[in-house]
């Protein structure tokens, strides 16, 4: 006996953890229950999914299965591995500002006149950040709905976030070769 079930869930392209349950009952009919998640995204918001579960015949499990839970799949897949990269960068901006705080503090205590930042420019600095976080937060969004055209057009450039060069570099590869997944499925 020959089947394609395991080519089908690497046809899907989205390593995860998948918990399969089926149960069998006395009408010949199949509940299947199936839990897709990606095995660390650092935020305890992804343990809130429920199972995908369907019932049916063993021929509309045969026919139909891949196909039903594909869509969903895919986006879970998005949207954890999202929240994976946006906790990421989180911990390496406050590790970032940690150490820039630790860093004017030495000084301060040494005594060092070193180039102090002005109030005004902490506060650029601080909307910078943001809005660089704001704009982040809206490509997860877009991402997670897969317009990843819109999320694209919407990365933050290099040029203004030097300092972001490879986050925004890993980020915009990352969308691309979703939407080019997007485009081959449609195809």
């Amino acid at each position: 006996m020959k089947t394609n079930f395991f080519n089908n869930i690497a046809a899907m392209g989205c390593p995860g953890r998948w918990q399969i349950v089926i149960q069998h009952n006395e009408n010949g009919n199949f509940t299947v229950s199936t839990h897709f998640s990606v095995a660390a995204t650092g935020d305890t918001a992804s343990k809130n999914l429920i199972p995908f579960v369907s019932t049916g015949t063993a021929a509309d499990f045969d026919d139909g299965y891949f196909s039903e839970i594909e869509k969903p799949v895919r986006e879970t897949s998005g949207l954890l591995n999202n929240m994976e990269d946006y906790v990421k960068a989180l911990a390496k901006t406050k590790e970032q500002s940690r150490m820039s705080q630790d860093a004017k503090s030495k000084n301060k205590a040494n005594g060092v006149a070193g180039k102090e930042q002005t109030a005004t420019e902490t506060a650029n600095t601080d909307e910078k950040l943001k809005a660089y976080t704001d704009t982040l937060r809206k490509v997860i969004e877009l991402d997670s709905h897969c317009k990843y055209e819109e999320a694209i057009a919407a990365l933050p450039l290099v040029s203004e976030y030097p300092d972001k060069e490879t986050e925004i570099t890993k980020r915009k590869a990352e969308l691309e070769r979703k939407r080019e997944q997007k485009a081959n499925l449609l195809f």
